[in-house]
């Protein structure tokens, strides 16, 4: 493993224009993932990430210390920081300080099967949770409208607690295209006077959800092209709307529901 003890190191520069700017991850195409809980959930995915970092003190945490061994095994690239420099880009503490760097990998979605279409979510808490969600509801594919934010950032992979690494994600998708080409029914929720209750919604086979932004929901394009309008039944309250996270798990864990029942 090698030591670094400077801050003028170049991997320490990387590494903090990697935490702190979404333009220099963009551009570079390189992503940083703290913690034991993402660094284990990026390897039991089963990939491999391009290099680890650790903090000098984590070395004596055996959580780090079984993981550093499993990197090792794979030949992973590892550094040890002092305490100060892992701090100086980390959001979590030296003690339990171990990160990687990796490249997000190629992964296609199954156009035949369920889809989450998420237009101009814009809070990386929220696009964090709703992965999370779908992969805990067994949806796999999702697809980003340009201005979503960046499922990969720190925010997204907290949220996310590592969902992220075992779902099929493409970004800078043109979501009314996909729509239009798609074969199975697209599903937009909505609140509109042709909008049907998700509860009389029949939702045994795949479909693609579609989802839009905390504050304006989903666009008119995507509504007219839509096969179905669905609105989630609420209370007669001063609640206007669910948050867009929340919304989302509602319909998806319905349509788990129906497809699993017995």
């Amino acid at each position: 493993m090698n030591p670094i003890t400077s801050a003028k190191n170049p991997l320490v520069k990387q590494l903090r224009k990697l935490a702190g700017s979404a333009k220099a991850r963009r551009e570079a195409g390189i992503y940083i993932a703290e913690g034991t809980h993402l660094v284990e959930s990026y390897l039991r995915a089963g990939t491999t990430p391009l290099r680890y970092i650790c903090a000098e003190s984590a070395r004596s945490n055996q959580e780090v210390a079984d993981l550093i061994r499993r990197l090792d095994e794979a030949s992973v690239d590892g550094y040890t920081l002092t305490d100060d420099l892992f701090e100086s880009f980390a959001s979590i503490h030296a003690g339990v300080g171990i990160a990687i760097t990796f490249a997000p990998r190629a992964s296609p979605i199954q156009t035949n099967q369920t889809v989450v279409a998420l237009e101009d979510v814009q809070d990386p808490g929220n696009l964090g949770t709703i992965l999370r969600t779908a992969a805990a509801a067994g949806v796999a594919n999702i697809i980003l409208s340009p201005s979503c934010a960046s499922p990969w950032s720190p925010k997204a992979l907290r949220a996310g607690m590592g969902a992220q690494f075992s779902l099929h994600i493409e970004e800078e998708v043109d979501l009314a295209e996909f729509v239009k080409n798609t074969t199975i029914p697209s599903l937009v929720t909505t609140l509109s006077d042709t909008s049907q209750n998700l509860y009389d919604i029949d939702l045994n086979r795949p479909v693609v959800w579609i989802f839009g932004n905390e504050g304006q929901g989903v666009s008119q394009v995507l509504i007219d092209i839509s096969s179905q309008h669905v609105h989630i039944p609420q209370a007669d309250t001063a609640v206007e709307s669910l948050n867009v996270a929340a919304a989302t798990s509602i319909c998806l864990y319905e349509h788990y529901r129906q497809l699993h029942q017995r």
